[in-house]
């Protein structure tokens, strides 16, 4: 059973046989982990495991033709998986698939199929298909130290406990989050509303799919703030989706959604195109000046910023703080890394700092003013879910505290009450947290309430994962609660943004 309707697949998994080759001691193949698992994240995503389906060629054979079976298939599926590599390139059935795909989608009655790339090694941007050459992809692999070979992710087997493992995990999130987003429009495109306990994206706020072929996300009429973010030298890959990912969650559109031509002209042109939508530049620099073709002296990286400074937009630029300025040995580049617009932190200083920036272009939720402080409550295993719910709360124009993440316990306790004391609206994670810790804090509000000059004007609880949670079994005037499965955005919080405006 298909998800979208009139097909009979939702997704058409094309792979070259030297991909899914099982290592010795391993039980499976690379393609067929990762498919595995996206299977999983779609179905969190959609609602149930039967609700959809993934046609892979799991016994699939070098010599094997295109038969009707798979000729059918291809046919009937909304979406095509590529796992892009050497060996793709090299199999005159993959570049079949590929080509009947797209065919046969032409010749669809609506023609809105759609490509997805995962980037399983590195492919020269000159060595691509040309169907593929604008299409950003998700990228499995990370350049090897000096000039060594670039390293496959989740090589032998993808492993959750190794921590140096997780951006393949984080790959692997935005592929389902962004197709399972693909799958929604083109059901509801399809004109079959969604099914109960599904929650269609508002179009003001969808994500952009990276992989989608011949649409423009958030076009006309969407007022959601852009955020253009550069493209990096090979080695900062990782960080820049890291961010693109968080700044998605956060409800805002991330600029380029596709690769650009590389000539000078077609670069240009594009480049200038997206910066005019864009309410603020920000750029990942690393020692490396990047690519400088012949007709782009300056290199793709230097020419991002130069013409950014041109449109007049704010500038936000990171490097590590352990990058050695005196040790850069361009000269040119060197001056870019030493601009005041750089910022040498961490992460989540970067993060912060580009929502601030932002601030200014966010319009309140409903139109309605927002002002105030929201105090985000979370456990140390739900921090994560809390430092991304106050990116949001920011970006409405809001204050926002988290707990005290160290001192004594009477100083924890001290903060902890002074923040239930003052706070204009309270959010409690319901993540990993355990009921009973939720419960308490739920009682500790009551017990301070006495102490406050008025009563909270908006209390929250944010259920995050992991999905399986025992009942809170406590009612409270005017208690939200926000299903954390549509992710952390601009639109499910809007009930509390919308609390906290009708109580000013």
């Amino acid at each position: 059973m298909a998800f979208v309707p009139d097909r009979r697949h939702d997704v058409f998994v094309s792979y070259a046989h030297v991909d899914n080759m099982p290592f010795p001691g391993v039980e499976k193949g690379w393609v067929t982990l990762l498919v595995e698992t996206l299977e999983i994240l779609l179905a969190q995503k959609l609602g149930r495991r039967e609700g959809f389906s993934v046609w892979m060629d799991r016994d699939l054979s070098r010599h094997k033709q295109l038969t009707p079976e798979i000729l059918q298939s291809l046919s009937d599926t909304a979406t095509l998986l590529v796992i892009l590599s050497p060996g793709y390139l090299a199999s005159e059935w993959c570049l079949r698939e590929k080509d009947t795909f797209q065919s046969l989608a032409a010749a669809h009655r609506d023609g809105d199929s759609r490509v997805f790339i995962v980037e399983r090694d590195q492919v020269e941007w000159e060595d691509r298909p040309t169907e593929f050459s604008d299409l950003l992809g998700y990228r499995f692999w990370v350049p090897g130290e000096g000039d060594g070979a670039p390293m496959i992710l989740g090589m032998p087997f993808p492993d959750p406990k190794n921590p140096r493992q997780m951006p393949y995990f984080d790959q692997l999130t935005r592929l389902a989050c962004n197709l399972a987003d693909e799958l929604k429009e083109l059901k509801g495109s399809a004109g079959e509303p969604e099914e109960a306990g599904e929650e269609a994206a508002p179009a003001a706020a969808e994500t952009p799919v990276e992989g989608g072929l011949g649409k423009d996300h958030g076009g006309e009429g969407n007022d959601t703030p852009c955020i253009f973010l550069a493209e990096v030298t090979d080695d900062l890959d990782s960080r820049n989706n890291a961010l693109r990912t968080y700044l998605e969650q956060a409800g805002y559109r991330v600029l380029p959604e596709s690769w650009y031509p590389r000539d000078a002209e077609g670069f240009g042109a594009a480049l200038d195109a997206d910066l005019v939508r864009s309410a603020v530049f920000a750029q990942l620099l690393s020692a490396f000046p990047g690519k400088r073709p012949p007709d782009l002296p300056q290199g793709y990286v230097r020419a991002q910023y130069d013409r950014a400074l041109a449109a007049g937009i704010p500038v936000v630029q990171w490097r590590d703080s352990k990058l050695d300025l005196s040790a850069v040995e361009d000269s040119t580049h060197r001056s870019l890394l030493e601009l005041d617009t750089v910022m040498a932190v961490s992460a989540d200083e970067l993060q912060r700092e580009i929502v601030r920036q932002l601030e200014a272009t966010a319009e309140p939720a409903g139109g309605q003013a927002v002002d105030g402080l929201v105090f985000v409550n979370a456990e140390a295993e739900d921090m994560e879910i809390a430092n991304e719910l106050c990116a949001v709360i920011e970006s409405r124009g809001l204050s926002c505290a988290l707990p005290l993440a160290g001192g004594t316990p009477a100083q924890v306790r001290e903060d902890l009450e002074q923040n239930l004391m003052f706070c204009d609206g309270l959010v409690i994670v319901y993540g990993a947290a355990p009921s009973r810790w939720v419960r308490d804090q739920l009682l500790l509000l009551r017990k301070v309430a006495w102490k406050r000059d008025e009563p909270v004007k908006a209390l929250a609880i944010y259920e995050g994962p992991p999905a399986e949670k025992k009942p809170l079994r406590y009612g409270h005037p005017g208690l939200i609660t926000v299903d954390g499965g549509a992710g952390v955005g601009v639109e499910v919080l809007a009930p509390l943004f919308k609390a906290l405006a009708g109580a000013t």
